[in-house]
C-alpha cells in the first residue's frame, strides 16, 4: 500500500510499494497528463532509464491518448475539489 496526498491509500496488484511510501497518482481524465508523460519520458531518457521503462511510458502514453480521444466529456483541467488534507 502507498499513500497519495490527494486520493489516500493506494494498493497495487504486486504490493511492491512500501506502506509509508508517498506516491503520485495521475488519472487519464487529467487534460495535462499527456504533457506530463512526454516530459517524464524525456527526463527518463536523459538520465539513462532502461529501454523497457521508456517503452512502458510510451505504451501508457498511447493508452491515455486513446482514452482521452474516446472520452472527451470526461477529460478536464486538474482539480482537487474532493481533497481532504490530513491533520
Amino acid at each position: 500500500m502507498a499513500i497519495d496526498n490527494k486520493y489516500g491509500k493506494i494498493t497495487t496488484e504486486f504490493g511492491n510499494i512500501g506502506e509509508d511510501e508517498p506516491v503520485v497518482l495521475f488519472r487519464a481524465r487529467d487534460v495535462l497528463l499527456p504533457d506530463v508523460m512526454a516530459y517524464y519520458l524525456h527526463k527518463c531518457a536523459e538520465r539513462g532509464s532502461p529501454k523497457k521503462h521508456l517503452d512502458l511510458i510510451r505504451s501508457t502514453e498511447g493508452i491515455v491518448g486513446a482514452w482521452q480521444e474516446a472520452n472527451p466529456d470526461k477529460v478536464q483541467v486538474p482539480q482537487s475539489a474532493d481533497y481532504q488534507p490530513k491533520e
